[in-house]
């Protein structure tokens, strides 16, 4: 905060946001005391109030990694290890298959969720925080991209392709849903000629991106709090994959862009600059008992429509 109005900025305005990875630790904020009173909004891109890593995953996570190493008998000395032998041997232990990464036990990307640990930092889950509203005075802003899990399709599809359906199921039963329920999740994707790729992303999409988007911003608003929900769609030249919206989040623009992405883009970027700002007489209308939510770009879909099919779908099912 002093480093803040030392630079003449508002040290009691601060706007918090992510993308992905930076989005889930924005939202962990929310459960780390510490923080209380350092941030006045918080913005989530393809990320928000999930994804938590449990604290008995991240200690068997640190033991399979200096066990890796060979200094499971003396830590310590990871600190004298080159870079790259450390890079090399979290490969090794770490999973790498999206629906373990990102499955119900958040083997990867959130922040951990250590409470009872020595030195903890965060003592509750960020949905927890916003359904409490002990950070109702907290403005937050949550959005998703329209194929968020399109990105692996396109560029990693032999690693991510599932071969067949089926496997899907198998993967959501495995998120300890019910087979019959899994099934029935599935199928709801399955549609429009889909291949087991797309089905997988579609499922995958919604459950790391668009459950806890939706969930998040109504507990807010329950609880007394400001909640917007966002959609971006394509555009030419522009596939609403992860990442879609990175150039627009600061303030940059893509090379040889179309005039659509442009359009899109500079929406995005108002967005943020109207949001940190508290202008949000320029925003669409905030959530309140439903998922309304502002679309941008050309998404197969309309924003608000999707969020409630969507909580209607998995209704009742966690998402830690």
């Amino acid at each position: 905060q002093r480093n803040i109005a030392h630079f003449g900025g508002d040290p009691d305005n601060v706007t918090v946001y992510g993308h992905s990875g930076g989005a889930y630790s924005t939202f962990g904020l929310l459960g780390a005391s510490s923080a209380d009173g350092l941030y006045r909004r918080l913005a989530g891109f393809s990320g928000g109030p999930a994804r938590s890593v449990p604290a008995w995953w991240a200690e068997e996570l640190a033991h399979l990694f200096v066990t890796e190493l060979g200094v499971a008998d003396n830590p310590e000395k990871v600190l004298d290890l080159d870079p790259l032998s450390l890079r090399d041997a979290l490969r090794k232990v770490l999973p790498t298959d999206l629906g373990v990464r990102g499955g119900v036990d958040n083997k990867a990307t959130g922040v951990v969720l250590d409470i009872g640990q020595p030195g903890a930092v965060v003592h509750a889950h960020p949905l927890d925080v916003l359904a409490s509203g002990a950070h109702r005075d907290v403005d937050v802003l949550l959005s998703m991209a329209s194929d968020d899990m399109g990105w692996w399709v396109a560029n990693d599809l032999d690693r991510f392709d599932p071969g067949t359906v089926g496997r899907v199921v198998d993967e959501v039963a495995g998120w300890r849903i019910s087979r019959s329920r899994a099934q029935k999740i599935v199928d709801t994707y399955d549609q429009g000629g889909r291949t087991p790729a797309e089905v997988r992303a579609a499922v995958m999409a919604d459950y790391l991106f668009a459950i806890p988007a939706a969930r998040g911003a109504l507990a807010h608003a329950a609880a007394g709090g400001n909640a917007h929900l966002l959609m971006i769609g394509p555009a030419e030249g522009a596939p609403a994959v992860h990442g879609t919206e990175m150039y627009a989040l600061v303030g940059q623009e893509k090379p040889g862009r179309s005039a659509e992405q442009a359009e899109r883009d500079t929406r995005i970027r108002d967005i943020v600059l109207d949001f940190a700002t508290g202008e949000h007489s320029r925003l669409w209308p905030a959530v309140t008992d439903q998922p309304t939510a502002e679309t941008v770009g050309n998404s197969p879909f309309e924003g608000t429509a999707h969020y409630q099919q969507v909580l209607d779908l998995w209704e009742g099912i966690d998402r830690p």
